[in-house]
């Protein structure tokens, strides 16, 4: 972080850091629009609603490409950035990984009917929600630390207790994904469907992970 004395050096100091909410608003609807196309594809198969939801995402992950691209291109130099710009950089590609995950889930979602037992659909649902929550609990930290950075408020004690929120929820999508797996094997179902269930839930958890990982760069971005 740049001294106080020489912050009027970094005059868009406000913007690419405040861009990083901006990217975040579509990246999180992105994310909350997955359970709603899981259900379709669940008790409706995939019908006109679940292409229109499809459609929606994409939409929103080339906004937040957009938001990206603007971001990135208007970095001051990296001597005059308030926070480390590796870090930086690699904050925006992991924010922007969630929505790819995202997109990635509702492609294996849309091949086919999925016919799956009621427990397990609920194992399913519970799953997103479960990730949808550890991007929720990002957007905290994230404001948090900007304010932080930027403006000096919020105690840091509280900066990381949001941080760390992050972190424990993440832990619940991981036992969340180890026992989905382990009752798709035990299913009777085939093994394509087996299949499909395992990639949807590996792209449900890449979500989430790239979630935690932005809250560890926060967490960085806060010790320097």
């Amino acid at each position: 972080m740049l001294p106080a004395p020489l912050h009027f050096l970094s005059p868009r100091r406000q913007e690419y850091l405040t861009g990083l909410l901006d990217h975040y608003r579509p990246v999180a609807w992105g994310m909350s629009l997955l359970s709603e196309a899981l259900k379709h594809a669940i008790t409706k198969r995939p019908d006109k609603g679940f292409r229109v939801l499809t459609g929606e995402i994409d939409t929103l992950e080339a906004e937040a490409d957009k938001v990206k691209r603007r971001i990135r291109n208007h970095l001051p130099v990296a001597w005059l950035m308030v926070v480390d710009k590796t870090l930086f950089l690699d904050y925006t590609r992991r924010q922007d990984n969630i929505l790819d995950a995202v997109q990635e889930a509702t492609t294996w979602l849309a091949l086919s009917p999925l016919e799956v037992p009621a427990a397990l659909a609920d194992a399913l649902t519970i799953s997103v929600a479960e990730a949808a929550e550890t991007v929720v609990l990002l957007h905290a930290a994230l404001s948090a630390t900007m304010d932080g950075i930027l403006h000096g408020r919020g105690d840091r004690g509280a900066i990381k207790a949001n941080i760390q929120a992050v972190r424990q929820q993440h832990l619940k999508v991981v036992k969340a994904k180890r026992g989905l797996i382990a009752a798709a094997y035990a299913s009777d179902m085939d093994f394509g469907a087996v299949y499909r269930i395992i990639r949807f839930v590996e792209y449900v958890f890449r979500a989430s992970h790239n979630a935690e990982s932005c809250a560890d760069i926060l967490r960085a971005m806060l010790a320097r």
